[in-house]
């Protein structure tokens, strides 16, 4: 029987009253993190509530045991351990229980079923019924049935009448793993007594009676009805339920009938948690000696897709020595159990055949699950079957060689290199050498012997083969007012000078109007025109009809400004071709006036949004070289940079440094744009280095409360993170970077969301501090589901449902599925673009995985 721990419900209220609100608050946090099973969030939020320093004892006891409760939950019984041997805790009734619970945590079952035993004795002692379940279940891990029967047998009498039949089916379960069916039928709790909880559990252990009371049939129609009906089981009793039904059939007389209905069941559900079960009786019900087409082996074949690795891999597997026997990982993502297990059963199917086309096929059925599958529990006993296929065959030699390695490793070598190996021939394969480049050389790094020479080899045939610009406006003054219109002249000057551009427009209107034959009418129109395009949003009906109406007569003296005017309504109106030749025009005609140097930028801004970056850039170099205002000049120069950047050849993506420098060493408005933008033309070149090298002596420059730390903080995080596959020591000071800039996100929501993301990849990436095997996934864990801890709806929604969702994937991962369901349906709440699918997830999880 399996190892059960019965912990008790979660308790949702503790009693805080007497705590400050900062200890209330973390208490009511945790407590709800640990009831939805978010068990990193609920260590967070009660080591939280720890450091109170206004926490009294009995406050601070409770929450010492509420941690040490989630740390047991989480699989850190040790940590558990540290908590539970303080004084504070040690004289809290509770405090025997979870100790007891953190010992069977660390495989001490003696130890834990001692302090349990003692609990049981005291009837005042909490968790009594959870006590002797627990109990129980260690007394059979200790192979000592007959004590766990005794202790579910002194909790009937005083347990809830609502867990009693449970207890009782706890006991029908070991009587028949003991064989003891008549004891077990006795046992068996009255059909009125069973809550609705247990009744499918309950119609399942009656079907296993039947079965070892000699009623096959019976018992066969038992198994159907709950294979039919899974609404409302447990995934684990459903699919054992197919495997008793599958018992039933054989113990009829019925084998093969019986593995095909095991087959039929694997079709429906290939990731059933049973897989081990089903393939044994598969493999047990399959013929000593089968037919090289035997249907069963067949049916398997269906799900032995093409392999991951090519055949000739990083390390050859054409052999049976040692070094062939050494494992090389395969993406996680291309795994699954249904293939592994296919595998091995049909390795070990095909060598019963006897054939030699048989058995070289079963060679290689169980090098490949070696190959993909070397941490799976199937990879030893394959090799241990191979050896012993070795020793049949005389072939001594070896199977010494594979049996000492099984003898001398219980895990294999480190996945990172592995994984990165594998990962480099997908990125190679998808026409990214550089990419492949960077992972072949992290794999060569991380293994030895043969895969080293292998990553650095292909390393080596890798790198073979590869081979806003400010606009100015110009008023011009010119000619003096006719004598005999005095008073329209000084309210045209009146006009001219009224502020701001809406003002303007509104004088200028009034003396159109007034005056339509005065001789400066086109004049006013023209300034009319220009504080229309001015105002904020421009007014571009208003100012092409006043263009028209000038164009009609135009005035030789206003030529200029008209050509200028033309431009800036086709820029306001974003038609880049009419800007583009109005541009050129006053370039053409008016080169020496004042207005050409804006029409240059003006020209090169839309060459450049028009995508014509090489002959947006000669514009705009020429204009910056010879421009005598340093503010024009400098977003000239970095508009060519952009403009050099986008080229396409790698000369001019070399060249725009050079133009993105000149810009910075310009004196203008734009120097820390240029300076954004150099670093991130450096990373997108993978100059990861020297753009690292460019923001941190910038950064340094800078004020610690200047608002330009946030964008060059975040990329040069951008480029430390990039190098970590490289330069795992990077991941730490992107990891500093992204925790300086949280001080920056204060009062805003959508910068903590951005921010916590990259925080949660990065610690995705770096090695455990206690445990370099392992990520920092909780640390990850905590990081993305921070965001989720708000009452308000988010800012901004791209990073907020990318961190839910990636707390719900790692949660999924673990087979956590209760606190899975819990997130899923707290992104939905948000009610954002992504809410429809976060509800849809929380339900197909709740049918797959209901959680009692």
């Amino acid at each position: 029987m399996k190892l059960r721990f019965h912990f008790l419900p979660v308790m949702i209220a503790l009693q805080s009253a007497m705590a400050g609100p900062a200890e209330a608050s973390a208490s009511r946090k945790g407590d709800e993190a640990l009831a939805a099973g978010l068990w990193e969030i609920a260590e967070m939020h009660f080591r939280e509530g720890l450091a109170d320093p206004s926490l009294t004892p009995e406050a601070k006891s409770k929450i010492a045991l509420r941690l040490a409760e989630t740390l047991i939950r989480a699989g850190n019984p040790a940590e558990a351990l540290e908590i539970l041997d303080q004084s504070l805790v040690e004289k809290d009734p509770e405090a025997p229980f979870w100790r007891a619970l953190a010992l069977a945590g660390q495989h001490r079952f003696a130890a834990a079923a001692e302090i349990l035993s003692g609990s049981m004795a005291n009837p005042t002692a909490p968790y009594r019924t959870e006590t002797g379940l627990t109990l129980a279940s260690l007394q059979l891990a200790l192979d000592q049935p007959e004590s766990a029967l005794e202790t579910l047998n002194t909790l009937v009498p005083a347990a809830d009448p609502a867990a009693v039949a449970g207890i009782q089916l706890n006991r029908v379960e070991i009587l028949l793993d003991l064989k003891r069916t008549e004891d077990a039928r006795k046992a068996m709790p009255p059909a009125e007594s069973i809550t609705p909880k247990d009744r499918q559990r309950a119609a399942f252990l009656e079907s296993q009676l039947l079965l070892n009371e000699g009623k096959p049939a019976e018992a066969q129609a038992g198994f159907q009805e709950l294979v039919n009906q899974p609404q409302g089981q447990a995934l684990p009793l459903h699919h054992s339920a197919a495997i008793g039904l599958a018992d039933a059939i054989q113990a009829q007389g019925k084998p093969d009938e019986a593995a095909k209905s095991l087959l039929s069941f694997l079709q429906d559900h290939p990731d059933s948690p049973k897989l081990e079960a089903l393939f044994e009786r598969i493999l047990q019900w399959l013929p000593e000696k089968p037919a090289a087409t035997d249907p069963l082996l067949e049916r398997i074949a269906q799900w032995i897709t093409p392999p991951a690795l090519p055949a000739s891999g990083p390390i050859s597997i054409a052999g049976a020595d040692a070094v062939s026997a050494w494992p090389v990982a395969a993406k996680p993502e291309e795994r699954s159990d249904l293939l592994a297990y296919s595998l091995y059963t049909r390795g070990i199917g095909l060598h019963r055949v006897g054939t030699p086309e048989s058995k070289a096929e079963s060679r290689r059925l169980l090098y490949r699950l070696r190959v993909e599958y070397p941490d799976h529990l199937l990879t030893q006993r394959a090799l241990f079957q191979q050896a012993r296929w070795l020793l049949d065959e005389g072939a001594a030699e070896q199977a010494f060689a594979i049996l000492e390695i099984l003898r001398n490793t219980t895990t294999s070598p480190t996945l990172k290199g592995e994984a990165a190996f594998a990962e480099a021939q997908a990125a190679y394969a998808k026409g990214d050498p550089q990419h492949a480049i960077r992972l072949f050389d992290e794999a060569a790094s991380a293994l030895t012997g043969d895969g080293a020479k292998a990553a650095k080899r292909q390393a080596a045939i890798a790198r073979l083969r590869s081979g806003v610009a400010k606009e100015i406006t110009l008023i011009q003054q010119q000619g003096a007012p006719p004598e005999n219109r005095l008073d329209a002249d000084l309210e045209l000057e009146t006009a001219l000078s009224t502020t701001p551009p809406d003002a303007a427009r509104t004088a200028l209107t009034g003396f159109i109007e007034r005056f339509p034959d005065h001789p400066r009418a086109a004049e006013a129109r023209l300034a009319a025109l220009e504080a229309a395009l001015a105002s904020s949003p421009p007014d571009i009906p208003f100012a092409a009809a006043q263009l028209e109406a000038i164009s009609a007569e135009p005035e030789e003296s206003l030529a200029p400004r008209i050509a200028l005017a033309r431009l800036h309504l086709a820029d306001a109106s974003n038609d880049s071709a009419a800007s583009i030749a109005a541009a050129q025009e006053i370039l053409d005609r008016y080169p020496a006036h004042p207005a050409a140097a804006e029409a240059a930028v003006t020209l090169g801004r839309n060459l450049f949004q028009s995508g014509n970056y090489n002959q947006a850039r000669l514009v705009l170099e020429k204009l910056a070289a010879s421009e005598t205002d340093p503010a024009r000049a400098q977003v000239a120069w970095l508009l060519a940079a952009r403009s050099a950047a986008l080229g396409g050849t790698p000369q001019s993506k070399e060249q725009a440094l050079i133009l993105f420098d000149k810009a910075i060493e310009t004196a203008g408005p734009v120097g820390a744009l240029a300076r954004l933008e150099k670093a991130r033309h450096l990373i997108d070149m993978n100059r990861l280095s020297e753009a690292s090298a460019f923001l941190h002596a910038w950064i340094k420059s800078l004020a610690a409360d200047d608002p330009l730390q946030l964008p060059a903080g975040l990329l040069l995080g951008e480029a430390l993170y990039a190098q970590g596959s490289s330069n795992p020591a990077s991941l730490v000071e992107a990891l500093a970077v992204y925790d300086n800039l949280l001080a920056h996100a204060q009062n805003q929501p959508a910068l903590f969301n951005r921010l916590q993301y990259l925080r949660g990849t990065t610690l995705e990436q770096l090695p455990d501090e206690k445990d370099p095997t392992k990520k920092r996934e909780k640390q990850a864990f905590q990081a993305y589901h921070s965001v989720l801890e708000t009452t308000t709806p988010p800012q901004e929604w791209e990073y907020f449902e990318r961190c839910g969702f990636r707390a719900l994937a790692m949660l999924e991962k673990a087979g956590r599925w209760q606190a899975a369901i819990s997130v899923a349906k707290k992104i939905a709440s948000f009610k954002g673009p992504r809410a429809e699918e976060a509800a849809n997830r929380a339900s197909l999880l709740d049918l797959k995985y209901p959680v009692w």
